[in-house]
């Protein structure tokens, strides 16, 4: 059986939505998956087979990384008692099972520790639970596993378990995982502004509250259905944050210098549609994307034709997006479009090469 055909016949299993009362510090954790996994293709799922799910390749999907997060006042630690009394590891261990061919890894991600008789029971950040078979507490937590599912303790197999400590708070994860993707952009943007940091983690954000919050038929085995109302995958990502970071500079003032622009009245017009622009990446993204990806093809076939000065350039690019009719209505404004494509070939030409 595939791992498609795994995940449909396991769609009455829906953990989150029986948790009303979560905390969001697990939105906060799929966004630093996010920027591990950014290379990767692959869609994340929110409380969906576990609180977070990676599945890669969504197209053809191969394999599951699975993550239940735990969260606790920061000043509290959860004992090993507790864990093995509200089944924290039975549980994951049995959901596991159902992808077993498919699982890379399972993690338990906790913002306290877990302590016995006042120690930690694992005292890395990130503990193998395969690794401490030998282990006393470990001993306890395989016993349980094996009580539960009926089988041998030397049949529980923890080597793909990983308990995961984090550092996000309660009370501070927001502030915490933002700031780490304000770096994570700037490492692709040097030139980054801090406002267009900061819309770009809020779209985020956004997205994967809405999925985390979407409700979804239980009985639903339509995974196309699934990922699109539960996931969020790694292309739409990229596809936003490309977008976000290709038209957040520059200033009016550099492009009416590079475009020969000096009419006060279009000035006036530019600037309003500037603003807008930037509205429409908190509402519109989506669809700006994919504006952007079909003026790119456009630019790029200008770009091969006998043309050496910015205006020329614009004015053919202009053209031509009108005579094919590629542009949406709400972005059909003659100054919002050219303003965008302003933009884009400012970036090609002076910035990195690319649109």
């Amino acid at each position: 059986m595939s791992l498609r055909e795994t995940i449909a016949e396991n769609t009455n299993d829906i953990s989150g939505s029986r948790t009303k009362n979560r905390l969001t510090v697990q939105i906060s954790y799929a966004i630093q998956l996010i920027i591990e996994f950014y290379t990767m293709d692959h869609i994340i799922l929110m409380d969906y087979v576990e609180d977070v799910a990676i599945i890669e390749s969504p197209d053809n999907p191969s394999y599951v990384h699975l993550y239940q997060v735990k969260t606790k006042s920061s000043d509290k630690q959860y004992t090993l008692n507790t864990v093995i009394k509200d089944e924290w590891f039975q549980k994951l261990y049995k959901n596991a099972l159902k992808y077993e061919s498919y699982i890379k890894d399972v993690s338990l991600v906790c913002n306290t520790d877990i302590v016995n008789n006042s120690k930690k029971v694992f005292v890395n950040s990130c503990s193998n639970l395969g690794d401490l078979s030998g282990d006393t507490n470990v001993k306890k937590i395989i016993k349980v596993i094996a009580d539960d599912i009926g089988v041998k303790e030397d049949e529980v197999d923890l080597s793909k378990f990983f308990f995961v400590r984090t550092t996000l708070t309660t009370d501070g994860h927001k502030k915490e995982v933002e700031h780490q993707f304000e770096d994570f952009l700037l490492d692709k943007a040097p030139d980054l502004q801090l406002a267009t940091a900061r819309t770009l983690y809020k779209i985020i954000y956004d997205e994967l509250d809405k999925r985390f919050n979407c409700e979804i038929d239980e009985n639903c085995t339509d995974v196309d259905e699934i990922f699109k109302k539960k996931g969020f995958k790694s292309k739409d990502i990229e596809s936003f944050i490309s977008t976000g970071l290709a038209i957040q500079l520059p200033t009016t003032d550099i492009l009416f210098d590079r475009y020969q622009i000096s009419s006060i009245k279009e000035i006036k017009k530019y600037n309003m549609q500037y603003s807008q622009m930037k509205m429409d990446l908190c509402s519109d993204v989506g669809l700006l994307s994919d504006t952007k990806k079909r003026i790119g093809e456009v630019i790029s076939d200008v770009m091969e034709l006998d043309l050496d000065d910015l205006p020329s350039i614009l004015e053919k690019v202009y053209t031509e997006c009108m005579q094919r009719d590629i542009i949406p209505a709400a972005f059909s404004d003659e100054y919002y479009l050219k303003l965008l494509i302003m933009i884009m070939i400012y970036k090609i030409v002076y910035v990195n090469g690319g649109c």
